[in-house]
């Protein structure tokens, strides 16, 4: 666990389930479909990508995403000892050593959050820098990210913020994406305020979209 992490939120381990490619999360007896199938189902003419098969990449970011958790936040590391884990321990020591263990503060790990009863979602990190919450999010790749893909990333964080501020009545400016790449590169990519709110606008226009899709 590391010294900067104190938790604000009680643990979120709600029921997940998926219906007609659209992953829901199961809060307070409504189901609420998640930011990243939303996000996915609004995309390339309305279609889902309904390949469920779990690649090394995705296995990768995978334990990725749970190494981070465990060694931020919790007393044990997860025990893997395959290949792809041990790329992905490489992968999450840089996003550890170049951003993470700076932070002041470091409020929360795999936390979900929800909007209203429009949507769900789990943020990576949430953490505390300047006097100023950051909503933070974990990519690795293997190349560096086009424009499109990173406007993507940013309108599932700019969800992210406004849920957090609805359930916890904040007020957060900043979304943060961290890319670490294979060749050893790690990048951070940061927008604040008024790119904050362009986002959070733009991420309601697909929500409306996904509303009227007619599977939903």
């Amino acid at each position: 666990m590391l010294k900067n992490y104190s938790t604000k939120y009680i643990d979120t381990n709600y029921i997940v389930n998926k219906k007609n490619g659209i992953k829901y999360y199961s809060i307070d007896n409504n189901l609420l479909p998640s930011v990243t199938s939303i996000l996915a189902s609004t995309r390339n003419h309305h279609r889902l990508n309904k390949n469920n098969h779990l690649t090394s990449s995705m296995q990768i970011g995978n334990y990725m995403h749970s190494y981070l958790n465990h060694y931020i936040s919790k007393s044990e590391l997860p025990e893997e000892r395959n290949d792809n884990y041990m790329i992905a321990k490489k992968l999450a020591h840089q996003l550890l050593d170049n951003y993470i263990i700076n932070l002041d503060e470091i409020w929360g790990t795999e936390i979900t959050v929800r909007y209203k009863s429009d949507y769900a979602g789990t943020i990576d990190l949430i953490g505390v820098s300047e006097d100023n919450i950051k909503i933070i999010d974990y990519k690795s790749s293997y190349r560096k990210k086009t424009k499109k893909e990173l406007h993507e990333y940013f309108l599932q964080l700019a969800a992210y913020s406004m849920a957090h501020d609805w359930q916890f009545n904040s007020n957060t400016n900043n979304i943060i994406v961290l890319i670490c790449y294979r060749s050893g590169d790690y990048e951070k990519i940061e927008l604040e305020n008024d790119e904050v709110d362009k986002y959070k606008k733009k991420w309601l226009l697909r929500l409306e979209s996904f509303k009227e899709l007619p599977n939903e």
